[in-house]
């Protein structure tokens, strides 16, 4: 009989910390603001839910609405209801365009008779009125083939599809489009443009500088179609807290932030006092104005324009000190983020590389089973004297 009038939820958060709510005949679910359904306990929300108003019950038929602050993500509706199971019909990844007002993607149907599961209370967090996403982040990302290739870039997409207003450039090294990739990019939901920056045959080895003719790619594309926004280098292996998207948007003419993983300091990131930038603490200074990593800096769209649209140099080392100093900034006026350069949001992972598979054989164990179909999301090493 106990069972009746308790149920245990068991939330997985991102820490892997397990948060047990003991509520009556209740069961919590909670939707982010991208539209990605989970369950979890969401911070700033009372154990036990928010209070509901006075002459209220949780045993109600009809749903109640309260605002309610979640830190760090604004004003949102959140809708109790008695005795009913919320079905969630969601599209991953869609993004709100800037000005218009969030529809939200829950509708309620009454409990089904006879089925002791559905009696539930549920509430859902949906955004009222969107926060700001202008201007648009244009985030260029070189890529190449290689076995993590893909599963590296499904990491990053898992991201910025909780980026509204986001453009992203795939630029990928290769001299054709590439099948994996671009089944890859069929089933994004993220805003994309695929390109190839195709590298030059006269860098090979450690004198070749790696992503360069990506990037430049990408930066001539906006160059072309781009009038206003702000322009980011997002590496594939790389990891990203959501978060430092929406400081990036803030950038005015070139803007500055920590990453982690980098060089065995630890950490790249401007010296800043005051509000002000001094100097820079990097592994790796060589004599460069601006030593920074490649992921710790955003551009203005319409400062970049009028600084000429300036190339990445093929400089091993010095692409984004060469970068930054064409576009003719002031150490000066380097906009810290990051809570003045107090937070890292980016770190610089490096995945370990695995070697390309063997080939598979041909026999009616690989062509007429699912082994044929996995071929197609592999990458196996090339006949010898291919490169």
């Amino acid at each position: 009989m106990v069972a009746l009038f308790r149920t245990v939820v068991g939330v997985s958060v991102v820490s892997g910390l397990l948060v047990v709510l003991l509520w009556s005949e209740q069961q919590v679910g909670v939707k982010t603001p991208a539209h990605i359904h989970f369950q979890a306990h969401a911070r700033g929300i009372p154990e036990g839910g928010p209070s509901l108003p006075q002459g209220h019950h949780t045993d109600t038929s009809f749903p109640v609405s309260e605002k309610l602050k979640v830190p760090g993500l604004g004003p949102y509706n959140v809708t109790f209801l008695g005795n009913t199971t919320a079905v969630t019909s969601t599209v991953a990844g869609a993004a709100t365009p800037a000005g218009q007002p969030a529809t939200a993607p829950t509708s309620h149907a009454p409990s089904s008779p006879g089925v002791n599961s559905s009696h539930k209370l549920v509430f859902t967090i949906d955004q009222g009125v969107p926060r700001p996403a202008t201007p648009k982040i244009y985030v260029i990302t070189p890529t190449y083939r290689r076995p993590e290739q893909v599963a590296e870039l499904t990491r990053l997409a898992q991201t910025l599809m909780l980026v509204p207003n986001l453009h992203w450039l795939v630029v990928e090294d290769a001299i054709a489009p590439t099948r994996r990739v671009l089944a890859f990019l069929d089933s994004c939901s993220v805003p994309h443009t695929y390109l190839l920056g195709t590298a030059s045959r006269r860098y090979k080895g450690a004198n070749k500088p790696r992503g360069v003719s990506n990037r430049n790619a990408g930066l001539k594309w906006l160059k072309g179609h781009v009038k206003e926004g702000v322009i980011y280098f997002a590496d594939d292996d790389n990891t990203y807290d959501y978060r430092i998207f929406q400081e990036i948007r803030a950038t005015k003419q070139v803007s500055m932030f920590p990453v982690g993983l980098v060089t065995r300091l630890g950490v790249s990131s401007p010296i800043v006092s005051g509000g002000k930038l001094i100097g820079f603490y990097d592994g790796w200074i060589a004599g460069r104005k601006f030593p920074v990593d490649m992921a710790g800096f955003a551009v203005n769209v319409q400062f970049y324009l009028k600084r000429n649209a300036p190339l990445m140099p093929y400089n091993v080392g010095f692409e984004e000190d060469g970068f930054l100093k064409a576009l003719k900034i002031k150490p000066e006026d380097i906009e810290p983020l990051a809570n003045n350069c107090t937070k890292i949001l980016v770190w610089h992972t490096r995945t370990v590389k695995s070697l390309p598979a063997l080939k598979m054989p041909d026999s009616d164990k690989v062509t007429k089973t699912n082994l044929n179909h996995l071929k197609s999301q592999m990458v196996f090493q090339l006949p010898y004297g291919l490169s």
